[in-house]
């Protein structure tokens, strides 16, 4: 098998019919699989997915067991992929799966090994609702880049296709989104090449959002981040997860 393509989920019941025909269209040219891993969502997530086995049998499902995290939820997928190489995104619609051959054709031709959608490279941009929420993205992901490494420009995209065994290796380090700071920064220190293709990164349509529905819940969690930037500029990394 070619690709795996991990949905970490937490009540996204209402996105989950379109969000697997979207996919699944994408790559029907690629042989893929789709695995759901599922924080034990109470609005019936798993089950919604479930639903989709019907039409789309490339399609699994892992209901995971305590404690949760988006951060582990990734890595109990990567580990139970089956394909050669593994993409994650977001499952609220607002990465678009039709993105997801134009991450893989760099890695295919050997031209990158870590590939990831850019809000802020030439041809992309946020496009969410917040304000707010958009001005301390970007703060955080130039932050990155003057403290960390500028040869990565999305630092926070969390919409990565990679070799299975180069995400095994950097490993993802953290609790939540820094994550994704982590593992690109790493990446490009130990000589990986990452490519960045641009997109739109879009509202959600349906359900709410557990990075940052409003600019006090992303302070919140934007701590996290910043203390990951620090450590990196200095040398160091997060924890293992």
């Amino acid at each position: 098998m070619e690709l795996s393509v991990i949905l970490p989920t937490y009540n996204e019941r209402p996105n989950v019919t379109e969000l697997v025909e979207r996919i699944c269209k994408a790559l029907q040219d690629v042989d893929h699989e789709v695995i759901f891993v599922d924080d034990r969502s109470p609005d019936g997530t798993a089950q919604a997915a479930q639903q989709t086995v019907l039409h789309h049998p490339q399609v699994r499902i892992i209901e995971r067991q305590p404690p949760p995290g988006l951060t582990v939820s990734i890595l109990d997928g990567v580990r139970e992929a089956r394909g050669r190489y593994v993409a994650w995104l977001d499952a609220d619609l607002s990465h678009p799966p039709e993105l997801l051959p134009q991450l893989l054709a760099p890695i295919r031709e050997h031209r990158a090994e870590v590939a990831c959608a850019s809000r802020y490279v030439p041809g992309g941009r946020d496009v969410r609702s917040s304000i707010a929420t958009r001005w301390a993205s970007l703060f955080i992901n130039r932050l990155a880049q003057w403290l960390v490494d500028r040869r990565v420009v999305d630092y926070t995209t969390g919409f990565v296709l990679s070799p299975r065994h180069v995400v095994l290796e950097l490993g993802l380090r953290g609790d939540y989104g820094e994550y994704c700071i982590d593992l690109l920064a790493t990446a490009v220190r130990r000589g990986y090449r990452v490519h960045e293709v641009p997109y739109r990164n879009v509202e959600r349509q349906y359900g709410t959002s557990k990075t940052a529905p409003n600019l006090v819940s992303f302070v919140r969690h934007g701590w996290p981040y910043l203390t990951t930037i620090g450590a990196l500029a200095m040398g160091r990394r997060p924890r293992r997860r």
